[in-house]
């Protein structure tokens, strides 16, 4: 089975190969961000094989349901191909948006830990460490994500022997989050001007403590508006889509193949999940994006 699995990534990996060869900035930037220890080849083949293995499968277990368990459904083929459709726009999709909402979900818990980083390394520098020493304290403690980007510092000037500032302004330069990559930055030039790192990280800690009481004040009124907005839009919508459905089949009005008994079926099993699930996604989209 192993063998067979090996064999499938070979396959699916030699038609982008020639991906390797000259990858899109974006992508390789997207992949070092999200963590992803695949080349943007590999990454493309991954996802195009799950596209193969997806699309024919939904296909099949919609043959299947409409001839053998669901009988009697004029418009079997256009669902067919709409659920078809819409696991192949998924499955290409899928694994590019995860890795986006990685990215987004690590901007958010750098800017969270980045204060208590800043206020660790200020302690550090008074304690007599120089920045070099202080990197490395950072990059094997457990502050999460930051740890990560501080530990990429290390892994540059260690393993591949840079310097510390083209360590550090390299990996400013490809952070997700930028608040980090402006303190990365404010730590190379303390250390080119030979300035108080001490004094650096108090300051820097002292007003991103500050910007962040600001923005939970902000996520508060902006949770109030979104709860207001799904009463408002998506409990309304139900109630008025379920008292016109009832008022439509008293007068016993018919929309084409569907009656009304389908119709109600389809707003409760279908259109309810799906207004509630494209309204988790936006809340996830806006509230993901590092500025709460």
């Amino acid at each position: 089975m192993v063998f067979k699995s090996n064999r499938y990534k070979r396959f699916t990996y030699r038609m982008f190969r020639w991906v390797d060869k000259n990858p899109s900035p974006s992508m390789l930037n997207t992949i070092y961000q999200a963590d992803i220890n695949q080349t943007p080849g590999m990454f493309l083949a991954t996802i195009f094989g799950i596209a193969m293995i997806a699309t024919p499968a939904a296909f099949l277990i919609c043959l299947f349901l409409f001839n053998f368990v669901v009988h009697g459904f004029a418009q079997w083929r256009l669902v067919t191909l709409a659920v078809t459709g819409a696991t192949f726009a998924s499955s290409t999709g899928g694994l590019y948006f995860i890795a986006v909402n990685r990215i987004s979900s690590k901007r958010v818990k750098i800017n969270y830990n980045l204060p208590f980083v800043m206020s660790y390394m200020a302690t550090l520098s008074s304690a007599g460490m120089n920045p070099v020493q202080t990197v490395r304290h950072v990059a094997m403690k457990d502050f999460g994500p930051v740890s990560k980007e501080f530990n990429k510092i290390v892994y540059r000037f260690d393993i591949l022997g840079e310097d510390v500032i083209t360590a550090i302004t390299f990996v400013a330069a490809h952070t997700p989050s930028l608040v980090l990559r402006g303190v990365l930055l404010g730590v190379a030039n303390v250390i080119i001007s030979g300035g108080s790192l001490r004094d650096y990280c108090e300051e820097e800690s002292k007003e991103l403590i500050a910007l962040k009481k600001a923005k939970l004040k902000g996520f508060i009124d902006n949770l109030a508006m979104v709860s207001e907005g799904y009463l408002g839009g998506v409990i309304v919508s139900v109630i008025m889509g379920v008292i016109g459905l009832f008022v439509a089949g008293s007068l016993g009005f018919h929309f084409g193949d569907f009656s009304t008994q389908n119709l109600f079926d389809l707003l409760v099993f279908v259109m309810v999940p799906l207004m509630n699930i494209i309204f988790l996604a936006m809340i996830e989209m806006k509230f993901s994006s590092g500025e709460y």
